[in-house]
């Protein structure tokens, strides 16, 4: 009779599967988590489950990720509530996030938040926001400051999304480039829109290249009698200023992570 892997034979198992996934090899690593949940891994059983969603398996996934719940694995739990909130399906999606929301889990807090939000109580997802900033959770960090600037409370949105950028959230940036440029203050706006888009990310290219379009459209309030105020139209007219090119290059960067409105705009110039 064949003995039961050992703890440290299935943290083996487990850590080989991570490297076949990490390297894309979704098949291999498969093979040996079912070999560790087999082995009554519940951490593999997550992993399985998770692995299987990500690859289209969904209903086999979810039955996995359920097992590993149901043996008290907290990151299953709200691995469910996260895919059930994906799918529109709030009432479930709570009952597997609440817990850990509750235990404190900063994920958690902050995607109850979301879940309160897409129910319109934006006073319960601004508590659960709340929480989730006190623990830390970069992304309740942004989605706190948006909620606090648009009702006008600029100074602590501004705090929030900026320690936001700091903790990694580099979305962020492109609200707080827009929230400078809505106050007025374009040096600002643009530093934090140049900031999102060197780190590659996409809102931010798109703001930025927004915003560099109408560079150069100062020169239009001159006298069009004056040549170089006439050449400089027509350079603006045809999109050939640096400026624009300048735009031009991050509407495509931007279009070529799938951002939609940089599709849209590139489709339409």
């Amino acid at each position: 009779m064949t003995e039961p892997p050992s703890e440290i034979e299935l943290l083996a198992m487990q850590r080989r599967a991570e490297a076949l996934w990490d390297a894309g090899d979704a098949a291999g690593a498969e093979r040996w988590l079912r070999r560790a949940a087999a082995g009554g891994s519940v951490p593999a059983m997550g992993m399985l489950g998770a692995l299987l969603w990500a690859v289209g398996r969904i209903g086999e996934g979810i039955r996995w990720l359920e097992q590993a719940a149901a043996r008290n694995d907290e990151s299953s739990g709200v691995h469910l509530g996260l895919l059930h909130l994906e799918r529109g399906n709030l009432d479930e999606a709570e009952r597997w996030l609440r817990p850990a929301a509750e235990n404190g889990l900063p994920e958690a807090l902050c995607n109850m938040g979301v879940l309160a939000n897409r129910r319109g109580d934006d006073v319960a997802a601004e508590c659960w926001y709340e929480r989730a900033v006190r623990a830390g959770n970069p992304t309740a960090m942004r989605s706190l400051g948006v909620h606090l600037a648009r009702r006008g409370e600029f100074d602590r949105a501004i705090a929030l999304l900026a320690e936001a950028t700091r903790r990694g959230k580099t979305d962020a940036m492109a609200v707080l480039g827009a929230l400078h440029l809505d106050r007025g203050d374009r040096i600002e706006g643009e530093r934090w829109l140049r900031k999102g888009a060197d780190a590659g990310d996409p809102d931010s290219m798109f703001h930025l290249a927004l915003l560099l379009r109408t560079a150069d459209t100062s020169y239009l309030a001159g006298d069009f009698a004056d040549p170089e105020v006439l050449r400089a139209a027509a350079a603006i007219a045809a999109g050939r200023t640096r400026a624009q090119q300048e735009a031009r290059q991050w509407l495509e960067r931007a279009a070529a992570l799938g951002h939609p409105q940089s599709l849209r705009l590139l489709h339409d110039l």
